[in-house]
């Protein structure tokens, strides 16, 4: 037969225990939930991190597209200076022609 100290220790264990279960039940449900938000800011994660990498792939073709327009300028800058520099030409072939045939400009 056991004593009143005992059973008293005995029950002080058991209630001890239930607490300590509750405790690993609240922490285990703590847990899971810190889980699923880990899960959920690393899905959000990976969705920024494909969004810049969209980001990024248009600005490089931004910048392709870009130095594409630039060098279209020159070039066409380039060829506008040709053609003045070979209409100021014929002009000047013309009008020696002229002159040397005596016609009025």
């Amino acid at each position: 037969m056991l004593n009143d100290t005992e059973v008293k220790r005995i029950i002080e264990a058991i209630t001890e225990y239930r607490e300590l279960v509750q405790q690993s039940s609240e922490m285990r449900d703590q847990l899971d939930s810190l889980q699923k938000r880990w899960n959920s800011l690393k899905q959000e994660r990976d969705g920024l991190r494909n969004n810049v990498d969209k980001i990024h792939q248009t600005m490089s073709q931004l910048k392709v597209d870009y130095q594409a327009v630039m060098k279209s300028m020159t070039d066409l800058a380039s060829t506008e200076d040709t053609v003045l520099d070979n209409v100021k030409f014929l002009v000047d072939e013309l009008s020696s022609l002229l002159k040397k045939h005596d016609v009025a400009i």
